[in-house]
């Protein structure tokens, strides 16, 4: 009965931890962790406390893997566009991939240049599609050219690491 207890506490925290994390997917799979984790380690130690700490922890570290994975997807994307439509007059489209080893960052579209503005920087305001199955969506977003004439990705969110608190 303690075991039990112990895994419904850990559910329970993890899933209150968790309704902010991000899709219903990895939500269950860090509940799920979280309380088999809790479970086995209640059994080991013999304390539910140790087991929810363990399982509490367990649902913390996969929700900051997942984060950390979720950024770099995006960055990946944000420089294939951005380097796909440097190049491109206004008007001009050309396709974007991003072919990482992950599978889930094989992602791809087409990019075209809506205007340019701006002299000491240059920069595109450009739109975007992102070819999923699930994704019909165009997105928006702009590019500047830096000190070497490379095009970035210029928009504070989602590229908050780059910016660090300068939002």
């Amino acid at each position: 009965m303690r075991g039990r207890a112990a895994t419904l506490l850990a559910l329970a925290v993890a899933l209150s931890g968790c309704t902010n994390a991000g899709s219903a997917t990895d939500t269950a799979a860090s509940a799920t962790t979280s309380a088999g984790i809790a479970s086995g380690v209640t059994s080991a130690t013999g304390s539910a406390l140790t087991g929810a700490a363990a399982g509490i922890g367990a649902a913390v570290a996969l929700d900051i893997g997942i984060k950390y994975a979720a950024r770099h997807i995006h960055r990946y994307v944000q420089e294939a566009v951005a380097e796909a439509a440097g190049p491109l007059a206004v008007g001009q489209s050309a396709p974007w991939r991003v072919d990482h080893w992950l599978p889930l960052t094989k992602k791809h579209g087409t990019v075209e240049t809506a205007r340019t503005f701006g002299t000491a920087i240059p920069c595109k305001d450009v739109v975007f599609t992102v070819d999923d199955d699930d994704d019909q969506n165009l997105y928006v977003t702009t590019i500047c050219a830096d000190k070497h004439g490379i095009w970035r990705w210029a928009l504070a969110e989602p590229a908050v690491d780059r910016w660090g608190a300068l939002q």
